[in-house]
């Protein structure tokens, strides 16, 4: 144990350097706290302040959705090509208002979820919290933190998803708008060009018909599927190569166009980096304390860049109180409320089969083969699986691209890794070659819409040479001896089934299955009769 130490106060360094440190000051809500009067009247400052900090940063979040990029410029070009492309030209003014009153029911409906989230709140979590707080503060203090976090997390994702409402709506309602004036004055023109042209031409003709109710309707899809099949027809060889050329040329366009704007935002949000000439850290900080409150004299001196002094501060404090200012030594690590809560996330489970053949009658003689994809789903919670909603659109969209045409793997000698951690992503494939993984990786991040990006892929290990099937001759015992070597087993494999493991010790819930063994499956495709 230590023994009795004497310090005078005019010799600390803190004394020397106060005049050049100025005042000191920690700010925060969770520190605001210590110098609020009790009761009732401190519960109302400490939520008052709370709320003052939440709206500061809730405002902050909102004009981080406006920030620009090119993957969202490239984004916002892609859905006005695709509206553009699909709208159609000839609907009636009334066909072409019916889309904006379900928007506005749309809304209506965000702006409901949105407020009522925030009513729930107020009534069951702040002021609760406000209660607790007027007879227990730590307790309040924590049961306030808490529920404002969660709080802050679901509203701002309700009210991005409001406002994007908003926004869209606003513009259909203009588009539409122009869109009816400029009819509605090219229409204006039929009289006068009847008068020069007759009663019976074919412009005033078409002028008149524009936009007539029961018309048929006329869009540039439509318009070029029908090109399409008066030139290669509606079946056959010729039709099928004209759709998955077309299909397949429109989506490689927009996965580069991806590509590209990713790569382009990557480099200038490196180049943005490199000149930031203040630390991540944050700038160097002097901190004076006073541990204990009937020992002014007794200061303690910190000194460090701004987010580790911060651990360091509740560090100190916990350690001179729970020692209650005895010298023990120092407390290394984290306390206990401070360890982070871990938490698991859903996972999603591709399954990929190859069966068994020892018979040549029944074609090649192949080993049977299997191969696993999986990927998690960071934004989801067991809460939001306790319907079938969500379960029901996972599952449609990985039959769609994974079951409709059972999708097959090359499985090979070469290793790749695609690491993509903010959206769950860590794939480890035995592959062919590198076209064969690009390939299959895009096809698992279009199940939840995501891009593909070229950083995030790398070459896990240098190409593997098959070894040889004959074996390999040695001598043993004076007598050559033929070792037989085992073949590496690639093929190509084929997808059976998937999965989702929602949590520890829960059983996986089946997603779609095109073997007929899983049970409770829930995507089955509807038959037609």
């Amino acid at each position: 144990m230590a023994g009795t130490l004497t310090i005078l106060a005019e010799a600390l360094h803190s004394r020397l350097v106060r005049t050049q440190i100025g005042e000191r000051v920690i700010e925060g809500m969770e520190l605001s706290t210590q110098n609020n009067q009790g009761g009732v009247l401190g519960a109302i400052q400490y939520v008052l302040s709370g709320l003052a900090s939440l709206g500061g940063f809730i405002l902050g979040t909102i004009v981080g959705f406006v920030e620009f990029s090119w993957s969202a410029l490239w984004g916002l070009l892609v859905v006005t090509q695709q509206s553009l492309w699909n709208f159609n030209w000839n609907a009636s003014d009334a066909d072409l208002s019916t889309p904006i009153k379900g928007r506005y029911i749309q809304l209506a409906g965000q702006l409901g979820l949105t407020l009522g989230q925030v009513f729930g709140y107020a009534v069951c979590g702040i002021t609760p919290g406000a209660i607790v707080f007027a007879f227990n503060e730590p307790l309040g203090t924590q049961i306030l933190t808490k529920v404002s976090e969660k709080f802050a997390e679901q509203f701002l994702q309700n009210l991005g998803n409001l406002l994007q409402q908003a926004l869209q709506l606003e513009i259909q309602i203009l588009l539409t708008n122009t869109y009816k004036s400029v009819r509605k004055l090219l229409k204006s023109t039929s009289p006068i060009i009847k008068q020069f042209l007759g009663k019976n031409n074919i412009i005033s003709n078409t002028l008149d018909a524009w936009g007539a109710s029961n018309s048929k309707p006329w869009s540039f899809a439509i318009a070029q599927k029908n090109f399409v099949e008066n030139i290669f027809g509606k079946e056959g060889a010729g039709a099928t190569f004209a759709q998955q050329f077309q299909l397949q040329a429109q989506q490689s366009c927009i996965e580069a166009g991806y590509v590209v704007a990713n790569t382009v935002d990557t480099f200038l949000a490196h180049q943005a980096l490199a000149n930031q000439t203040v630390s991540a850290l944050g700038n160097e900080r002097y901190v004076e304390i006073t541990p204990n409150k009937s020992v002014p004299d007794e200061k303690i001196v910190l000194a460090g860049s701004e987010e580790i002094i911060k651990g360091q501060i509740i560090q100190t404090l916990t350690t001179n109180k729970q020692f209650n200012g005895r010298d023990l030594g120092v407390v290394y690590g984290e306390l206990q409320g401070e360890i982070r809560e871990r938490r698991y996330r859903t996972e999603v489970v591709l399954k990929f089969y190859r069966k068994q053949n020892k018979l040549k009658s029944k074609g090649e003689i192949v080993d049977a083969l299997s191969m696993q994809i999986s990927f998690r789903l960071m934004n989801k919670a067991v809460a939001d699986f306790a319907t079938n909603v969500y379960l029901k659109k996972l599952a449609e969209k990985i039959y769609e691209e994974f079951a409709a045409t059972p999708f097959q793997v090359h499985k090979g000698t070469k290793t790749f890794t695609y690491s993509d951690f903010q959206h769950g992503y860590q794939f480890k494939l035995d592959v062919t070659d590198l076209g064969e993984a690009i390939r299959v990786i895009e096809n698992v991040l279009l199940i939840q819409g995501h891009p593909f990006n070229e950083l995030y892929l790398r070459a896990g290990s240098a190409p593997i040479e098959k070894p040889p099937t004959s074996g390999t001759s040695l001598e043993i015992n004076n007598k050559l001896v033929t070792v037989p070597t085992t073949n590496i087993k690639t093929g190509i494999v084929t997808f059976t089934h998937a999965y989702l493991n929602v949590g520890v010790n829960v059983p996986p819930i089946n997603l779609v299955d095109i073997t007929g063994k899983k049970k409770n499956v829930i995507y089955k495709p509807t038959v037609a009769k």
